[in-house]
């Protein structure tokens, strides 16, 4: 063992000065308490305050923002069948004026073709009578020549 411990004096003399100390650490305690520790601690609630509040804020404004993104999406949704709408229709305007001028385009054409074969009937009909009316005559000349004397007609 310790020889003090065996000397029979007490290790911790109680006496006015614990008593000192004693007010001492009270007077300490309460100027920290009062300085340091309570600032601290408001602080530390602040932040944490803070942070719950930032925390708060944020899923507030992620739910803003995915209502936000619903609504955009429902608009476009929209929009597309709206534009599909409009395109069906201009595809189906196209259809009828393409048919319209194709329409248009075969009458001409056809129009064209009557007209041609009309002017080629008329000028075959009147080759073929200028033929008839010259035939004999040609047929005289040619004879006439491959004899090589005048034939009586």
């Amino acid at each position: 063992m310790h020889p003090l411990l065996l000397s029979g004096s007490p290790i911790l003399d109680v006496d006015a000065t614990l008593l000192v100390y004693v007010v001492v650490f009270f007077v300490l305690l309460f100027i920290l308490r009062a300085l340091v520790f309570r600032p601290m601690m408001a602080l530390f609630d602040a932040r944490e305050a803070a942070i719950d509040g930032a925390k708060k804020e944020a899923r507030q404004l992620e739910k803003e923002a995915e209502q936000k993104l619903a609504a955009f999406e429902d608009e476009m949704a929209k929009v597309r069948v709206e534009v599909g709408a409009e395109r069906e229709k201009m595809k189906g305007e196209a259809r009828r004026t393409e048919k319209l001028l194709l329409d248009k385009v075969r009458a001409e054409t056809d129009g064209m073709l009557a007209d041609a074969d009309a002017t080629m009937a008329s000028e075959g009909d009147k080759i073929r009578k200028e033929l008839a009316v010259s035939t004999s005559a040609l047929a005289k000349d040619i004879a006439e020549k491959l004899l090589g004397r005048g034939v009586a007609s």
